[in-house]
């Protein structure tokens, strides 16, 4: 059986959904979700990568009950707090930082998670110390792309319950079969369907560049000195030269997860928060169609390509089938 996890609902009818989407399928399971608080919540840390607004200004209360019902529902859930952001110790914001963390992982605590996700190592550090009942798993965002990294990263914080390496890696079998052969204790799941550029040399920038949500201290500035500059650098690039990067990509495809099976690798992640269609609903039709093709290709050859690319997902840009 292969596991998936997906981002956490915004309806309580999605759940429904995923569960529907779980009876339809058969050699797959999505059994967990992840979340953080969008931009606009006042109770956001400033730990997590806000990528996500919502319709309407929240606090924590607002998403616990989604966060409780998602447990309720048997879903797996972890929080991300997944800024690779490092911390400034003169900085008087990090004061106010650390004390909506604690807030944050209180409530957390009174909902039954204990899990969240990190791509920092001081903010890793912190937890393990200050809050040891709570597992840490690793982002994507750690960014490692060669074996001497996880295997000194994991000597320095041996705590780790499981990690998810760089989007990168997806393609190298030598590292990620050696990563499970090697630590056998710590769960490893791959991103399946991001659709980054491969290779791209301003991802890591991207990632330390996406805003946190302490308003009162925002300045706006021109678009090259903002996070929208790595984005419209990205989409320029690509509309460019689309069908070589799509070749190129580190997605892994419905019927290849079966190869990394093989090597005992059965945890997969699904994204899509950051879209319209995820909010309302209709994308999670892809991850049916996804897990549809896990199941056997021919399901959804048929199909649009987009469907397993989220970055031309929405898009008109290439309008081709699967087959």
């Amino acid at each position: 059986m292969y596991h998936f996890t997906v981002p956490m609902p915004v309806e309580k009818e999605h759940f429904e959904k995923l569960l529907s989407i779980n009876s339809q399928v058969e050699k797959s399971k999505i059994t967990g979700v992840y979340f953080s608080l969008p931009i606009n919540c006042s109770d956001a840390t400033g730990f997590e990568q806000l990528r996500t607004g919502y319709r309407i200004p929240t606090k924590f209360d607002y998403w616990r009950e989604y966060i409780e019902y998602s447990i309720e529902k048997g879903f797996d859930f972890v929080y991300l707090l997944n800024s690779p952001k490092g911390f400034m110790s003169e900085s008087l914001i990090l004061d106010k930082q650390l004390e909506r963390l604690h807030k944050l992982l209180e409530n957390l605590r009174k909902t039954g998670c204990n899990k969240v996700r990190v791509s920092n190592a001081q903010l890793l550090s912190y937890i393990l110390k200050n809050y040891p009942d709570f597992k840490i798993y690793t982002s994507t965002s750690f960014e490692h792309t060669q074996m001497k990294q996880y295997d000194t990263f994991l000597r320095m914080f041996p705590e780790i319950s499981g990690m998810v390496p760089s989007y990168v890696v997806n393609r190298n079998f030598t590292l990620l079969k050696n990563l499970k052969q090697l630590y056998k204790g710590i769960e490893i799941e791959l991103m399946v369907n991001e659709g980054c550029l491969p290779g791209c040399p301003i991802r890591v920038q991207h990632n330390l560049t996406i805003p946190f949500a302490l308003t009162n201290v925002l300045k706006s500035r021109s678009s090259n000195l903002s996070v929208s500059f790595f984005s419209s650098k990205c989409q320029l690039y690509s509309s460019k030269h689309l069908l070589e990067e799509v070749c190129r990509s580190n997605l892994i495809y419905p019927w290849e997860i079966e190869e990394y099976s093989k090597i005992g690798i059965n945890n997969f992640k699904l994204v899509g928060r950051n879209s319209y269609e995820f909010y309302v609903g209709s994308y999670l039709d892809i991850y049916l169609m996804y897990l549809k093709g896990v199941d056997d290709y021919k399901n959804i050859e048929n199909e649009e390509y987009k469907i397993l690319n989220h970055y031309v997902s929405c898009s008109d840009l290439l309008n081709v089938k699967i087959k």
